[in-house]
């Protein structure tokens, strides 16, 4: 595999939500972050100083443009964000605002079938299709670019999977801090690494 001249993506989740904080799924729906999220994306904008980007996407969700606006007044030179919503977290539909331990076996059930679609939300499917779509097209216009990338969990978890090899039965933890790299190879496969 030959990582030269392909495409370096950063992502970064968005800071912590008051849902998060509270343990509520939300899927599409917004909750504000918290001042740990605030400080936590202060955090991970430290991180990306030493990177030039050639180009940003955010997810057009509150949570995820809010820490946009903060890694932006961190850093002013940053290419100004391109918001895309296939970018945004699955739609839990119905159990989006439901405590995330009382439907827990759930979302597992529907990791592991992603034909299954959340009553009034998205399947499995629909998400990884979104995040093949995105990027399809930013490996086909930033080849051999650096692209920073604001979304949430589900969007981070599907392209490590997707394209970094981890299988849905290993865990994916993404730490408060962590700024995650994915260098693609010239047969589209990626390597993961968190920063």
């Amino acid at each position: 595999m030959n990582y030269e001249n392909t495409l370096n993506t950063i992502l970064v989740r968005h800071g912590e939500t008051e849902g998060n904080r509270k343990g509520i799924v939300q899927g599409q729906t917004d909750t504000p972050l918290t001042k740990e999220g605030v400080a936590s994306t202060l955090r991970k904008a430290d991180k990306l100083k030493n990177f030039t980007f050639n180009a940003v996407y955010c997810s057009d969700l509150s949570r995820a443009t809010a820490t946009m606006k903060l890694l932006e007044a961190r850093d002013p030179k940053l290419p100004k964000a391109r918001f895309n919503s296939d970018l945004r977290e699955i739609d839990f539909g119905t159990y989006a605002g439901r405590a995330k331990n009382e439907i827990i076996n759930i979302i597992k059930h529907h990791k592991t079938n992603p034909e299954l679609s959340y009553p009034e939300g998205e399947c499995g499917n629909d998400l990884i299709q979104r995040v093949r779509n995105f990027f399809s097209h930013c490996l086909r216009i930033h080849k051999g670019e650096t692209i920073l990338v604001v979304s949430h969990y589900g969007i981070m978890e599907t392209a490590a999977r997707q394209y970094a090899g981890i299988q849905i039965n290993e865990p994916v933890t993404i730490g408060r801090d962590d700024v995650w790299r994915l260098k693609f190879s010239d047969d589209k496969s990626a390597r993961l690494e968190v920063l």
